[in-house]
């Protein structure tokens, strides 16, 4: 069974579904790649999964007739992409479960597994799609994902929250000490509410790419989400359980509220943190005035002061700030300015637009002895 095809369209897709393929499995099968091959079709299909994320992408090859393997990822992987960049045979032998790899002066052979034992997921698929634009959805995930919590006691909080309601897809992350909130418009979608392993979506965000089709689709089927987009289907397992009612937090507001330029304030946070350390919660101190925040670090090594203006509509006031928390938040925020809400020195802050809410991010502060 011969399938020609372009290495360097089967060393991307290969590349593709790995991001699939498990770090650590006591299942051989689950270490491989799914590969079928359609005659009529001319099409190669790669799959793989961990059970909780599949990814599969097709391309365009020429065969001989209809086959279907599994193959080591790994070695599958390391092959191909040490191969010069040409047309290339693969030569699977159905008795055996070899297959021969030939391109150019190179000829390698691997043994594969059983395409039975691979599990498959059949959907009911296309009832429900939402075409939005590749870069929505990757601002979606990068705005928000990072705030999701790494800690797997935190359960459903290692997911982000998926919502749509009248015209607005919405997606949160919440860790214990932070929120982030994005928002796009969407058309004509039913109202959704859904929470996705965040390390999950953010293996689908490295592989949208900036070529290819401009869309994507989305949907929700039997509690997982389909992601489809140039040639490749992402689907992802969600979590079951209610969400944390972010909303009420984030509408403890308070009443003071300054304006700030965003690279500003970003470059003298970066040059601060210099000084901190995971050990004392990456602590910078604010100083909140009229017209100005002075921001202080220090350890044994020294101290630095950095001064931002700003306008400030309220009273003064000393806090302090994860500064990693929020470098974070200012890093993925576009605008040049933006709007900081404090209440007092124990409460959250918020960062906004200067108008409307497309995002809001909250950071918890760090009390000061």
């Amino acid at each position: 069974m011969k399938i020609y095809c372009s290495r360097n369209d089967l060393n991307k897709s290969i590349s593709n579904v790995s991001h699939s393929v498990p770090s650590r499995t006591t299942s051989n099968i689950l270490e491989g790649i799914l590969v079928e091959a359609d005659k009529d079709k001319g099409k190669l299909k790669l799959t793989a999964t961990d059970t909780n994320i599949t990814i599969s992408s097709v391309i365009d090859v020429q065969c001989s007739e209809k086959c279907e393997f599994v193959v080591p990822s790994k070695l599958f992987a390391a092959i191909i992409s040490k191969l010069p960049e040409d047309e290339m045979m693969m030569d699977f032998d159905p008795s055996s479960l070899k297959i021969s790899i030939k391109c150019a002066g190179s000829n390698s052979e691997i043994i594969c597994f059983s395409a039975d034992e691979f599990p498959k997921i059949k959907l009911d698929e296309g009832q429900n799609e939402i075409l939005l634009s590749k870069d929505d959805v990757k601002n979606l995930i990068r705005k928000t994902a990072f705030s999701a919590s790494t800690d797997d006691f935190n359960g459903i909080l290692t997911g982000v929250l998926l919502e749509i309601n009248d015209g607005e897809m919405k997606m949160v992350a919440v860790d214990p000490y932070r929120i982030a909130v994005y928002k796009i418009a969407v058309n004509n979608a039913d109202s959704v509410s859904v929470v996705i392993p965040a390390k999950l979506i953010n293996e689908v965000a490295k592989i949208i790419s900036d070529e290819g089709e401009d869309r994507m689709s989305f949907e929700i089927v039997s509690g997982k989400v389909i992601m489809k987009f140039d040639n490749i289907k992402a689907t992802l397992n969600t979590f079951s359980g209610k969400y944390i009612d972010y909303e009420k937090i984030l509408s403890k507001e308070g009443n003071i509220n300054i304006r700030v330029k965003r690279n500003d304030l970003l470059k003298s946070t970066e040059r601060a943190s210099l000084l901190t350390s995971a050990q004392n919660n990456n602590l910078i101190k604010f100083n909140i005035d009229q017209d100005l925040i002075i921001i202080k670090s220090l350890n044994e090594s020294g101290n630095i002061e950095e001064k931002v203006e700003i306008i400030n509509d309220g009273d003064p006031l000393n806090i302090g700030m994860n500064s990693k928390y929020l470098k974070d938040a200012l890093s993925v925020i576009d605008d040049e300015e933006i709007s900081i809400n404090f209440r007092d020195s124990i409460s959250p802050c918020i960062i906004r637009p200067l108008k409307g809410d497309k995002y809001s991010y909250l950071i918890l502060p760090i009390r000061m002895s």
